[in-house]
């Protein structure tokens, strides 16, 4: 059946086809820009390596041209299989994609004014050029060295079309011809807007859109698989991904790598939330071409998929997430980002593991290790899991102390920590722990206010002695963490050296161990606090004064208001006359802190 006409008319306009079985075939095609895959599949049928698409802007029109360094054509099969509708010289050859004879005639589906066939092998080169009315015309091209075809088609378009053009033609291409096999490449030349690209790559290897994934290789056939679960939080996709490829569910699934179907609407049993790609020699295209013949090699493919969901993609998935537990906790966006996308999927069936498998990364090593799982029993009872959102000195030394935080270095990971453990409280460490770091007198401001600042220690510590409230020591210290905004705070502590130098506890112990102001506790005064940074100013005038009035208000912050004879001892000692000279210049103090003077002691 030669539905092309021999002549040399010419003609003024590009009408549509004429109704016939060109025309016929032309709407078969649902992509107009189909026509690309058909022309490079005939390349890569052809036997070619390279595969150069053109998009070329001409005075009034366009130029798009597909050329391959094939085997090109001889003038037998220009006239018989090309020419011919349903005559297919790739029938029969399991190696070519092509079967059905019709690819070709989809050159038309975008009205062309014409289209040239330059072809060349064994020494001779043919010119076909093929009009829009059907008709035709073949010429000897002369002598050319090599073998190829290129396929030209040219338009009539305005600068706004060739731009639209351009980039059909570009997404076209993505969604057909991504995954070939072989190098494809697309170059732009806009001589009237000043721009020319230069030849951008196509063709990218057979990968899916998942935190992970697994590729099992068997024989011809290809299979990737992996999670769509956490496949958000990772960067985003390229430009002209087709937008399927990224739904909850997708499958693709493909020849050699061109495109046969791709779906993220059909879903296939025991496959929600699992995107997958099928490449295979086994796989054939429908006659319409918008669809996978759903024959014995397609259903064998679908089962192949459930098996590495099933097994080894969690296993995989499982083995994955400790090593991205440790690259999150060693800082970074890219690395939290991918440990928050697999966290989600090990969280999400169909890849959910168990919550005691699964690893989080930590602000701060504990023992030397940068993750942890099994946190539910490093949570005992009504303990709250902590978190953190970097690293510092306070979840250093809960980690000194044994105490997990995790690292919460991304939007979505406290969320999913939550999600992993419903019943439990998840805390910020920093509003739960405090770390409390003694001020030591070598610190050169210590220095130049160490007299008044002696006295008013020596004040405060005689003041609340002799409100029958003792402590061991006084001493000023710095906070990180929760209960910054306190004056005060009582830890265990001796006489003379309060133990180490910076100590780190609960919030809720040190409030409860504040109301019952146990004697014997060393007392620290936060520096930073404004009860604290007024008393030291009035300290270098009258430190009595300050002294008594600051025991005052730690006793009220500690205890909520006073009782009478609290509030009675503390306004005689107010009241009574100020420290002798030598004490003012801070001659009672011990080095490190105050200790009250002995009950009874002369004042």
């Amino acid at each position: 059946m030669a539905p092309y006409r021999s002549s040399r008319e010419d003609r003024a306009a590009p009408p549509p086809p004429p109704p016939g079985p060109v025309a016929d075939m032309v709407q078969q095609f649902a992509d107009p820009y189909a026509f690309l895959r058909e022309l490079v599949q005939n390349g890569m049928d052809a036997g070619a390596r390279k595969i150069a698409v053109r998009v070329e802007a001409l005075p009034g029109a366009c130029a798009t041209s597909v050329t391959d360094d094939g085997c090109g054509m001889s003038r037998e099969d220009i006239e018989g299989p090309l020419l011919t509708l349903f005559n297919s010289s790739k029938e029969g050859d399991a190696t070519k994609i092509g079967k059905y004879g019709v690819g070709f005639v989809s050159v038309f589906a975008l009205q062309p004014e014409q289209v040239d066939v330059e072809t060349w092998r064994d020494g001779k080169a043919w010119l076909l050029r093929l009009h829009s009315d059907t008709s035709y015309e073949l010429e000897d091209a002369g002598p050319r060295q090599g073998s190829g075809t290129r396929v030209t088609l040219i338009q009539r378009l305005d600068r706004e079309a060739f731009v639209e053009h351009a980039r059909r033609a570009h997404a076209a291409l993505r969604r057909w011809c991504r995954h070939a096999d072989r190098e494809i490449t697309l170059s732009i030349a806009d001589h009237e807007g000043g721009s020319r690209t230069g030849a951008v790559r196509i063709d990218a290897p057979l990968s899916i859109a998942a935190p992970v994934s697994v590729t099992a290789v068997e024989e011809e056939t290809t299979v990737v698989v992996g999670p769509s679960a956490g496949a958000q939080h990772l960067a985003q996709p390229r430009s002209g991904d087709p937008a399927a490829e990224h739904g909850q569910s997708f499958a693709g699934f493909y020849n050699r790598g061109l495109t046969l179907f791709e779906t993220a609407d059909e879903l296939f049993g025991g496959l929600s939330g699992v995107r997958f790609k099928v490449m295979s020699p086994h796989l054939q295209h429908t006659l319409s071409r918008d669809n996978v013949r759903r024959d014995d090699a397609f259903w064998d493919a679908i089962a192949r998929v459930r098996e590495l969901v099933k097994g080894p993609l969690r296993r995989e998935l499982a083995a994955r997430l400790p090593q991205a537990a440790a690259a999150a906790a060693a800082g970074g966006a890219e690395g939290a980002a991918a440990y928050a996308a697999m966290l989600e999927a090990a969280l999400s069936p169909p890849t959910a593991l168990d919550p005691d498998e699964i690893p989080f990364p930590l602000a701060s090593p504990v023992a030397g290790e940068r993750s942890r799982a099994g946190l539910r029993a490093l949570a005992p009872g009504r303990a709250p899991l902590l978190v953190a959102r970097r690293s510092d000195a306070l979840t250093a030394a809960m980690a000194r102390g044994g105490l997990p935080v995790v690292l919460c270095n991304h939007p979505a990971t406290r969320a999913l920590l939550k999600r992993c453990f419903p019943a439990a409280r998840v805390e910020k460490a920093h509003a739960a722990y405090l770390l409390v770091r003694e001020e030591r007198e070598e610190r050169e401001e210590l220095k130049r206010a160490r007299a008044a600042d002696a006295a008013l220690l020596q004040v405060i510590a005689d003041a609340l002695a002799r409100a029958r409230h003792g402590v061991a020591r006084v001493s000023f210290c710095q906070i990180e963490g929760a209960l910054r905004q306190r004056s005060g705070f009582l830890l265990p502590g001796s006489g003379e050296r309060a133990g180490p130098e910076q100590s780190c506890h609960a919030a809720r112990e040190v409030v409860r161990r504040a109301a019952r102001f146990p004697e014997g506790h060393a007392l620290y005064l936060n520096i930073e606090s404004d009860s604290v940074t007024l008393a030291r100013r009035r300290a270098a005038v009258d430190a009595v004064t300050a002294g008594n009035l600051l025991a005052r208000a730690l006793l009220v912050e500690a205890k909520g208001p006073l009782d009478p004879e609290d509030s009675d001892r503390l306004l005689d000692l107010s009241a009574s006359p100020p420290p002798r000279a030598g004490a003012a210049r801070g001659e009672r103090a011990p080095a490190g802190g105050a200790r009250p003077a002995p009950r009874g002691s002369p004042r």
